[in-house]
């Protein structure tokens, strides 16, 4: 029965439909659920349900926390979180009942790690994800894990052990084919060093990054990187290289149809020209940026998009409607607990009533803002000491890293011009060898066409003698099994102790 393409919805029915047996159906029903749980995630659970009966009938203990599996898979698709991690509890509760340290177990791990990331619990996350890495049987599967890891550590803000397993999934996807991925972990280890504000090092690995996505033609992967750079290049001063990053991302993200991301981008390209006292050309970017975010329901984004408006407003002397919409922020990032957002938007609506002449309400907004900035500070002190640490942690990790990969540059280097001695020396052992068959050989026919003519002169006699000398002579072979030792490592020696009852000559002939 042929399964399911990736996205092939009908081929995955026609197969299931086609199956002959029992046993066939369930083999059939448990691949196409997991092919499709991604695409299809109502159909893949309806399978895997089916799967599940199918095994406890047949009794097939592997089968059944197999579809049990491909169930929390397709619940946690659905972002039905509570259900998967019922589900993928199940399966793991019969995994380890059958074998504990089942490779079959480690997509049950994964995906239960993903169900407890997603429902904010990163610490119960991570101990699965160090039991799968455990089980995981292949490189790519490893890969997979340590990128769910790195991510995690991430979030816990724990800079240095995520940049850690990043960089070791980067050396395994290092050995595949698989630019994609090896792309989005170029562009999660830029993230981390832009987080604890190594703008160089962020820059140069997102340069990396973008090398791999344009040979992908990967437009989305490419948006997000172009507009990091420019977010990268606005921190750092650079207006004109900002804007320039960000005008060319949102070019492309308008052709991929990326609108999350051109939301950001828009928002971006309003704070640019607002800085530089444009309110006029910051305008329609955050009225685009706050319509998508909308749309889309990005609320950092609104809220954020929002504040950039009423400031743009404010600056042209339209302060009704700066107040409307800073009201609206407010709101929204009050009740998400966006604290910066809240913070800055508090400050905008206290300047906007001072502008308006409304001055008992702005010194309302004025003490909030006092408040909430005093608590930003605390926070944002903590933080910095935090990224402090990360920083001096992943400093000294990048120059380990970088001692080492110096030592094994070295190495091969070093590998390399032994290996061209060695092929030298051996080409030279090659022809002494046969300069040395060749000699005795013409000593040998030498002898044999003057012997027939010497009679009894004494003379020719010792000539023949010393003919023999040489063709008897040790200096040769001496000479040989040196320069043969300097190339095969005392092989002569041990082949020799090996087999001692062998002549010189059959050992010469060994070589």
């Amino acid at each position: 029965v042929a399964l399911p393409m990736k996205h092939d919805l009908e081929a995955a029915k026609q197969a299931i439909a086609k199956a002959s047996s029992p046993e066939e159906r369930l083999r059939v029903l448990l691949e196409s659920s997991l092919a499709l749980y991604r695409f299809h995630p109502k159909d893949a659970r309806k399978w895997a349900e089916a799967a599940l009966t199918l095994a406890r009938k047949q009794k097939r203990k592997t089968d059944e926390a197999r579809a049990l599996t491909r169930l929390g898979c397709a619940s946690f698709q659905l972002c039905q979180f509570l259900r998967a991690e019922k589900e993928l509890t199940k399966a793991l509760t019969q995994f380890n009942a059958i074998d504990g340290n089942a490779p079959a177990k480690g997509a049950a791990l994964l995906a239960l790690g993903m169900t407890y990331f997603e429902l904010g619990r990163l610490r119960d996350a991570m101990k699965q994800y160090e039991e799968a890495l455990r089980v995981a049987n292949n490189p790519r599967k490893r890969a997979e894990v340590l990128i769910e890891m790195g991510n995690t550590a991430y979030l816990l803000a724990d800079y240095p052990r995520s940049l850690d397993l990043q960089y070791q999934a980067l050396a395994i996807l290092d050995q595949s084919d698989n630019l994609l991925e090896r792309s989005i972990v170029l562009s999660d280890i830029a993230i981390i060093y832009l987080e604890v504000q190594d703008f160089d090092r962020a820059d140069q690995i997102l340069e990396r990054s973008l090398a791999l996505q344009r040979e992908l033609d990967d437009k989305p992967g490419m948006v997000s990187v172009i507009y990091n750079r420019g977010l990268i290049a606005q921190k750092r001063g650079d207006v004109k290289n900002a804007r320039s990053l960000n005008t060319k991302a949102l070019s492309i993200a308008k052709i991929a149809e990326t609108k999350d991301i051109e939301a950001y981008i828009e928002d971006s390209l309003g704070q640019i020209d607002l800085d530089a006292n444009k309110p006029k050309l910051a305008l329609p970017h955050f009225k685009r940026a706050v319509e998508l975010a909308r749309q889309l329901k990005i609320n950092p984004v609104l809220s954020a998009s929002l504040i950039g408006l009423g400031r743009a407003y404010n600056a042209l002397g339209k302060l009704d409607d700066a107040i409307i919409v800073l009201k609206e922020s407010l709101a929204i990032s009050g009740e998400e607990k966006m604290l910066a957002i809240e913070t800055e938007g508090t400050s905008a609506i206290a300047n906007a009533y001072e502008a308006a002449g409304k001055l008992k309400e702005s010194l309302k907004f004025y003490n909030r803002f006092i408040a909430l900035n005093a608590e930003l500070n605390s926070q944002q002190r903590h933080r910095a000491l935090v990224e402090i640490g990360a920083r001096v942690e992943i400093e000294k990790a990048d120059r380990e890293r970088e001692r080492m990969e110096r030592i094994a540059k070295d190495a091969n280097e070093r590998a390399e011009l032994l290996g061209a001695e060695g092929e030298r020396q051996s080409k030279e052992l090659t022809q002494l060898a046969l300069q040395l068959v060749e000699k005795n050989q013409f000593l040998c026919d030498l002898k044999q066409e003057i012997e027939p003519s010497i009679k009894s002169s004494s003379k020719a006699k010792s000539l023949l003698e010393r003919i023999d000398d040489h063709i008897r002579s040790d200096r040769d072979w001496e000479t040989f099994e040196h320069q043969s030792d300097q190339v095969h490592r005392d092989f002569l020696k041990e082949l020799s102790a090996s087999y001692p009852a062998h002549t010189p000559a059959e050992l010469k002939a060994a070589v």
